[in-house]
């Protein structure tokens, strides 16, 4: 899950460097990955049948002004 405010302008999920959502477009060919909210104040997404393969660092990116920030 990813809190956010007004002040964002552009929102996307990473693992690693690899971009599973940007906005509501999925860039992931993985099925099991799913935009669960996509609101004014969060942005989360869910991986379903998880397993120790999708272990890793998640990533929140979100862009305010034109200002990137995780």
């Amino acid at each position: 899950r990813c809190t956010v405010d007004d002040r964002v302008t552009r929102v996307a999920w990473l693992n690693r460097s690899t971009i599973l959502y940007a906005g509501n477009d999925k860039w992931s060919i993985d099925n099991r990955v799913v935009i669960l909210s996509n609101t004014k104040t969060q942005y989360s997404i869910k991986i379903h049948n998880v397993d120790v393969y999708d272990e890793g660092p998640y990533t929140c990116s979100v862009q305010t002004d034109n200002h990137p920030k995780t």
